[in-house]
C-alpha cells in the first residue's frame, strides 16, 4: 500500500540529530531570556508575584506535559509530531487542523520577533554607543522589513543544508546567549548597590520616588503568595515550545532516549535560566522597583519617567558601560535570531509532513538528496514568512493572534484525547509501540495518566489566558479568529479529500499507517 498511497517509499530524511542537538533546539524555541521583556507584563498582571518562584514552579508542570509528548513521539517517531499522532488516531482532519493552527501561529510569532532584533536590540545598542541617527533608521519599519527578508533568506540557506547544520548554528547562538546571561548576571550583581544612583543619574528620576508613587496609585509592593501561584500561569506560557523536537522526530538518532533527554533537559535548563534571570534582576535592580516601574508604565501614569518600555535589559543599560551593555545585548539578540530559525525550521517539517500525506501538493515533500532537507517546503515557508512580516509591520491583521495561548491549549487537549483513545482506536500501532510507551501504573497506562493531567492543565491555562486579568475585556472578534484558524485547517483538509476522491487514490488511505521513514 505504501508505494501507491505515499509519495515514495522513504521520506528522504536522515537521523543525524543527537539528543543534545534536539535539546538545544527546544531551548531556543522557548527563547531563553525573553522574560526580560515578559517580566514587565507579569509584574503588572499579578501584583505582588515573586517571579523567580513562578519559574521554579513551572518546571515540574512542564516536565509532566513534556513526558507525555516524549512518550507519544517515541510511539510514532516521524516528522510532523502531533499532526501524525492525531491524524492516525482521531481523524486526519483534526491532525491537519491543529498543525495548520500551529503553522500560522509560529510564523506570526517570527514576524513579531524580527522587530525584537532591529528595534529592541540593534537600535538601543546603537543609541547607547552614541549613534542616535543610525538607531532611528534601524528602528524604522522599512529597515526592519529589509532585514527580515535578508534574515529569512539566511535561515533558508542554513535549513537547506539539513537538520544537523541547523542545530550547529543553534549551538553557536546558544553559546552567545549563555555569554549574554553571564554578562548580565555578573555585571548587575557587581553594581547592585550602585544601581539606584546610576539609574537616577541616567534618567533624572528618583529611584525611591518611583516605588512610593506606585504605592500611592494602589500597587501592592509586598510579596503575595496567591499572586505568585496565579503568576505561574504567565511563566508557564513562556515555557511553551519545550517539546518542539517532536517535529524533528524523523531526523533524531536513538529517538527513544533522545526525546526524553531533549524535552526534559530543555525544561530544566530553560527553567534554570528563567529563575536565574529573574532572581538576578530582583537582586540587582530591586523587586519592588521593577514592579513599581512596570505598573506606572502599564497604567499610563504621568509619573512614569522613561521614554520607552521598562524592559529589564534596557534598565540594565542604565547601570553599566556601553561596551558591557553591547556584549549582553549581543547574547539577547542571538536568542531572538535563534528562535526565529527554529520557527522556520519547524514550519518546514509541518509542510513536509502534510505533503507526504498528500494533503497539500506532493511537490512540497521533495527532498534534497545531498543535504536531505525538504527544499520545496522551505521555499514555500520562506515566502509565507516574508508575507507575514509585511502584514505584521503594516497591517493590524496579526494583532488578531492575541489569544494564541488559548488556541495552543485547544491543540494540546486534542492531542491528549488522542493519547487516551490510542490503545483502542489504533491497537495495531499501540502493540508495536516500545515498552516504555505501554508502561503502566497498576492497570492504567502511564501515557493515559499524563494525558489526563495535560488536559486538566490545558483547560486551566486556556481559561486563564483569556481571563480579564490576562487580556482585559474579551474581544469576540479575536476569539472567532482563533477558532477560525482551526476551521480553515479543517476546510483545507476536506477540500483536499474531495479532490483526491475524484482524481484517484482516496486521501484517507494515507492515514491507515505511519508514513515510511
Amino acid at each position: 500500500m505504501g508505494e501507491d498511497v505515499y509519495v515514495r517509499r522513504a521520506s528522504g530524511l536522515i537521523r543525524n540529530v543527537s539528543a543534545l542537538d534536539a535539546m538545544v533546539f527546544n531551548i531556543m524555541v522557548m527563547a531563553p531570556m525573553a522574560i526580560l521583556v515578559y517580566g514587565v507584563w507579569a509584574s503588572v498582571i499579578y501584583p505582588g508575584a515573586h517571579l523567580p518562584t513562578t519559574a521554579l514552579l513551572a518546571i515540574p508542570i512542564s516536565i509532566i506535559i513534556g513526558l507525555f509528548y516524549a512518550l507519544f513521539s517515541i510511539a510514532m517517531p516521524r516528522a510532523g509530531g502531533d499532526y501524525i499522532w492525531v491524524s492516525r488516531i482521531l481523524h486526519p482532519s483534526l491532525g491537519y487542523a491543529i498543525n495548520f493552527f500551529l503553522f500560522m501561529v509560529i510564523l506570526s510569532v517570527a514576524g513579531a520577533y524580527i522587530p525584537w532584533f532591529t528595534q529592541y536590540t540593534l537600535a538601543p545598542v546603537l543609541e547607547a554607543n552614541g549613534l542616535t541617527e543610525i538607531a532611528t533608521a534601524v528602528a524604522s519599519n522599512e529597515f526592519t522589513f529589509v532585514f527580515a527578508v535578508i534574515y529569512y533568506l539566511i535561515c533558508a540557506f542554513i535549513i537547506s543544508r539539513g537538520a544537523k547544520a541547523t542545530t550547529k548554528v543553534l549551538w553557536a547562538f546558544f553559546i552567545l546567549v549563555l555569554m549574554g546571561l553571564a554578562v548580565y548576571t555578573s555585571s548587575l550583581l557587581a553594581v547592585r548597590s550602585e544601581f539606584p544612583q546610576r539609574f537616577s543619574s541616567a534618567t533624572g528620576a528618583s529611584y525611591d520616588a518611583i516605588i512610593s508613587e506606585a504605592a500611592k496609585e494602589g500597587y501592592p509592593t509586598d510579596f503575595s503568595l496567591s499572586a505568585t501561584l496565579l503568576g505561574l500561569t504567565f511563566t508557564y506560557i513562556n515555557f511553551l515550545g519545550f517539546n518542539f523536537s517532536i517535529y524533528l522526530a524523523g531526523e533524531i538518532k536513538e529517538v527513544r532516549k533522545s526525546q526524553i533527554v531533549a524535552i526534559i533537559g530543555a525544561v530544566l535548563i530553560f527553567g534554570f535560566i528563567s529563575w536565574l534571570t529573574y532572581e538576578v534582576s530582583y537582586a540587582g535592580m530591586g523587586a519592588n522597583f521593577l514592579r513599581a516601574l512596570s505598573y506606572l508604565f502599564a497604567v499610563g501614569s504621568d509619573k512614569y519617567p522613561l521614554a520607552r518600555e521598562p524592559f529589564f535589559m534596557w534598565l540594565f543599560g542604565y547601570a553599566v558601560d556601553p561596551r558591557i551593555y553591547t556584549l549582553m545585548m549581543a547574547g539577547w539578540g542571538a536568542m531572538v535570531l535563534a528562535a526565529i530559525l527554529t520557527y522556520v525550521a519547524s514550519s518546514v517539517r509541518f509542510v513536509f509532513a502534510w505533503a507526504f500525506d498528500r494533503v497539500v501538493p506532493t511537490s512540497l515533500s521533495n527532498v534534497s538528496m545531498k543535504y536531505h532537507s525538504p527544499y520545496v517546503a522551505l521555499i514555500f515557508v520562506t515566502i509565507v514568512a516574508i508575507i507575514f512580516q509585511a502584514l505584521w509591520l503594516w497591517t493590524p491583521l496579526l494583532q488578531f493572534f492575541a489569544y494564541i495561548v488559548f488556541g495552543w491549549m485547544i491543540m494540546q487537549i486534542i492531542t491528549s484525547i488522542a493519547a487516551i483513545v490510542f490503545p483502542r482506536r489504533r491497537k495495531d500501532l499501540w502493540e508495536k509501540a516500545p515498552q516504555i510507551v505501554r508502561a503502566k501504573i497498576g492497570p492504567i497506562p502511564v501515557l493515559h495518566i499524563l494525558s489526563v493531567i495535560a488536559i486538566a492543565l490545558s483547560i486551566y491555562l486556556g481559561y486563564a489566558s483569556i481571563s480579564p486579568a490576562f487580556v482585559g475585556e474579551l474581544n469576540p472578534a479575536i476569539v472567532v479568529f482563533t477558532i477560525g484558524l482551526f476551521l480553515i485547517g479543517l476546510a483545507i483538509y476536506f477540500i483536499s479529500s474531495l479532490y483526491h476522491r475524484k482524481t484517484g487514490i482516496p486521501l484517507e488511505l494515507s492515514f491507515k499507517e505511519l508514513p515510511p521513514e
